[in-house]
């Protein structure tokens, strides 16, 4: 405060005011701003509040999973010359899933059946037509449905894979969901062939009746590597597991999530999945 002394008594009275307000403001303590300086457990708190606040708890789930692997007779085609038809299957699992905030890391485990159609499939880069009288063209292979396979078997396999998940909230209820993952695919069962010399007339795009065995009805003959009987295929034990995942992410209750999604699993699905975490 700046005094003027111009006015004796004006002078007099404003330093009384100003004494009496100094003493009253050391008799009441400090300022508001200088009272939060003062106490460190009460400015801290708030921030302490607001960092947590912030940040996501982990959670733990458990879940199922229902999948149909789908793959078309002409994605099929594009690895082979020719198939008789599709692969299609529903394979069911469980889900171990670790999630914080719109992130999960799943643990994931699901079998299911693998069986080709029953019928002609012609490798790639081969022609099963006879060029010639005294010549034959490339073998075929005849694959067997289960019921007509060694012991009956089917072709199956039981998986493991690790899958990351992130999701893209569109409100409270509703996320799009998407992520990546690997894993490995036990293989069970056995796939069952006969080895087919084609009969003169089958091509490629026509191999029936000429390239189906004599015991389905057809006149393809035996090859000398499998004579009549059912050969098995030697298919590795283990198979890689590639995961691409992409769907709807439907939050019922905070802790409860249903998922609609497809995507590629080394071979194309389609599916539903549920979870509720702890």
């Amino acid at each position: 405060m700046r005094f003027h002394f111009d006015k004796p008594g004006l002078t007099v009275a404003a330093l009384g005011v100003s004494v009496i307000s100094i003493t009253g403001s050391a008799a009441a303590g400090p300022a508001g701003g200088d009272d939060k300086a003062a106490s460190p457990a009460a400015s801290g708190a708030p921030a302490a509040a607001e960092a947590s606040a912030g940040e996501k708890p982990v959670e733990y789930g458990v879940g199922l999973r229902l999948r149909n692997v789908r793959a078309p007779k002409g994605l099929l085609q594009l690895f082979v010359e020719r198939a008789p038809g599709g692969i299609s299957s529903v394979g069911f699992g469980v889900d171990l899933t670790r999630r914080r905030g719109n992130s999960e890391l799943q643990l994931g485990f699901e079998y299911e059946h693998l069986q080709p159609a029953e019928g002609v499939w012609i490798q790639s880069n081969t022609d099963v037509a006879t060029p010639n009288p005294t010549t034959t063209g490339d073998e075929a292979d005849y694959i067997v449905a289960p019921k007509h396979n060694l012991g009956g078997e089917s072709l199956s396999w039981f998986t493991i894979e690790f899958t990351f998940l992130n999701h893209a909230e569109i409100n409270k209820s509703f996320a799009i969901r998407y992520g990546g993952g690997a894993g490995i695919g036990i293989v069970r069962g056995s796939l069952g062939r006969y080895n087919i010399i084609c009969a003169p007339g089958a091509t490629n795009d026509a191999p029936e009746p000429g390239c189906v065995p004599m015991a389905f009805g057809g006149t393809g003959m035996p090859s000398p590597d499998g004579g009549d009987a059912v050969v098995p295929y030697n298919l590795p034990p283990v198979f890689p597991v590639v995961n691409a995942i992409v769907g709807l992410q439907i939050r019922p209750m905070p802790k409860a999530e249903i998922n609609i999604e497809g995507g590629i699993r080394t071979f194309p699905f389609f599916g539903i999945s549920g979870g509720y975490f702890f």
